[in-house]
């Protein structure tokens, strides 16, 4: 799907964006960010981009553990930035990931929760976050990643006929989810993920999966 058409997407779901995520995640994609904070804390950045930001529940955290640090809010869409200002975050830029608006090696940390699979292309959104982190910087991501089986068969029945439906039922909101649904299985197995943020000159630190491997927390460093 071409950008336009998926932040024409997000701004649609905006409304409903928070509640369905508590309730498609069963209230836990709180503690998956949670994980990621408590990893960028340890690397103690002192300017912090949150990539594809939404509503801003990574940013509000990010802005409470790391008080002495400058964190930026980013996203395309105008709607989700619009909840995340309402929640009282007041540095948020409107831009697209492909493009982000920071000079060559200008932040020590970037992070994105379950965003990098939106971009409509990857390895360029990835070169580009290596271009804005400084040498040593860090970038955390939080992502869906493909479970084993057996529980790979229950989770792709749960992605593209449950999850529509409940959506559909709930807010009207099927055909995001149909994508949303699309755009978990089409993301890459943490193996080839590794291979493309080196390709993108961002070096693995380390790796953890959350809650039977359906979730993977990535950092990884500018060399």
């Amino acid at each position: 799907m071409e950008s336009a058409a998926i932040r024409s997407l997000f701004n649609e779901l905006s409304p409903d964006y928070d509640r369905l995520n508590r309730l498609f995640s069963l209230g836990m994609d709180v503690g998956w960010r949670k994980e990621l904070v408590a990893a960028m804390v340890r690397q103690n950045p002192s300017k912090i981009l949150d990539l594809a930001c939404g509503s801003g529940d990574v940013t509000v955290l990010l802005r409470e553990a790391l008080p002495k640090a400058q964190v930026v809010g980013l996203d395309f869409s105008r709607g989700l930035l619009r909840r995340a200002q309402a929640r009282g975050l007041a540095q948020l830029t409107e831009a697209d990931g492909l493009r982000l608006p920071f000079a060559d090696r200008s932040l020590a940390g970037v992070t994105i929760a379950f965003g990098l699979r939106n971009f409509s292309n990857r390895l360029a959104g990835l070169k580009e976050i290596a271009r804005v982190l400084q040498p040593g910087g860090v970038f955390g991501l939080l992502e869906f990643s493909p479970p084993p089986l057996p529980w790979k068969l229950f989770w792709n029945f749960y992605l593209h006929h449950l999850m529509p439906w409940v959506a559909q039922s709930v807010a009207r909101q099927g055909d995001s989810f149909r994508y949303l649904a699309q755009s978990i299985v089409a993301f890459p197995h943490p193996s080839a993920l590794h291979r493309e943020l080196s390709s993108a000159g961002l070096r693995l630190l380390f790796a953890r999966s959350f809650s039977a491997r359906l979730v993977q927390l990535t950092l990884a460093v500018r060399g």
